[in-house]
């Protein structure tokens, strides 16, 4: 866990084992899947695309893609962002062959678009009704491709990553690399909940006490697929203020909220805008095989906190408001 202020940890510590096999422990410098919480990069390589000119919110999502071409120029680059696209979940759709849809199993971000795109027509009209879907994220990855002309971990890497001195940060588009200082994901080999979700699957354990291993197999891309560590998470959250990247345009892009034909206002790039202890809030939560996360950042205060587990059932972001809650008795917050 950490706790950001002014750019600058006040507070970075880690609890537990990365690896059980060898008794490792969590410090800043372990790498964790931060699952959802990749979405806020796949966002930010979008924004940048539209401060250098080359793509527009408002730009056809066919114009990048001509294989969603059949659902028409409604569905624009925005209704991506904001979860507003109308698209099918590629989950919705069975596999090739047969094997589920989930990180224990391999399958890649294109076998997941193609998925979803077998729908001749789209869920809703873009625009009019929001639904969380990771496909979404799936996509504007495929268009910075497009755009930049190279895979987007390149991208992430040349323009992001590189660029904030975030040296332990990637994109895990294959699962064979290795990564170093990597959190491996472990649950309760006694909870219930994996048991049935394991079995449900095809995946037998044996009962008793201990710890179940998750690996993360699928590389999979876009709504989640970013490890990083707390150390680089820390040049992340100062960018938000020095406009490293791209000037403070950049950040004002990040937080950009826009108005839809449903009720839901608060989405911003990969983040959400909420209200906490009477001051404004942008946050996300992760959750994958191999993790639970989450991050939440009060912009008037310049104050973050941020949560990283390797369990899944770790529950980052109850943990992190009940930190969030004593700051606040104290009067810290």
């Amino acid at each position: 866990m950490a706790l950001i202020k002014d750019g600058e940890f006040v507070f970075a510590k880690g609890y537990g084992l990365a690896n059980l096999d060898d008794n490792i422990p969590i410090t800043p410098e372990t790498s964790f899947h931060l699952a959802s919480l990749s979405k806020q990069f796949t966002a930010s390589a979008v924004a940048l695309l539209v401060l250098d000119h080359k793509i527009a919110l408002s730009d056809p999502v066919a114009k990048y893609l001509p294989e969603v071409s059949k659902y028409g120029d409604a569905l624009r680059i925005e209704h991506l962002i904001y979860m507003t696209s109308g698209l099918h979940e590629y989950t919705d759709e069975p596999r090739n062959n047969g094997a589920p849809w989930m990180a224990f199993y391999y399958f890649t971000r294109d076998e997941a678009i193609a998925a979803a795109l077998k729908s001749k027509q789209l869920e809703f009209a873009p625009g009019t009704k929001w639904a969380y879907r990771n496909i979404n994220y799936m996509i504007l990855t495929k268009i910075v491709e497009v755009v930049s002309h190279e895979p987007f971990a390149v991208f992430m890497h040349d323009r992001i990553f590189g660029l904030l001195g975030m040296s332990h940060s990637d994109i895990n588009d294959d699962s064979t690399e290795i990564i170093p200082h990597r959190a491996t994901g472990y649950a309760p080999r006694s909870d219930p909940r994996l048991i049935k979700e394991l079995e449900q699957v095809g995946i037998a354990i044996h009962a008793g006490d201990g710890w179940v291993r998750l690996v993360r197999v699928a590389p999979h891309f876009g709504g989640s697929g970013v490890f990083t560590t707390l150390n680089d998470l820390l040049l992340w959250d100062r960018n938000w203020y020095t406009g490293t990247l791209a000037g403070l345009q950049f950040t004002e892009l990040m937080d950009k909220r826009i108005k839809f034909q449903h009720d839901k206002d608060n989405d911003a790039f990969g983040l959400v805008w909420r209200s906490a202890y009477d001051h404004p809030m942008l946050d996300y939560a992760g959750g994958d095989t191999d993790a639970s996360t989450y991050m939440a950042r009060f912009p008037e205060q310049r104050f973050t906190i941020v949560c990283l587990s390797n369990m899944p059932l770790g529950d980052a972001e109850g943990k992190a408001h009940a930190t969030l809650d004593l700051l606040h008795g104290w009067g810290k917050l």
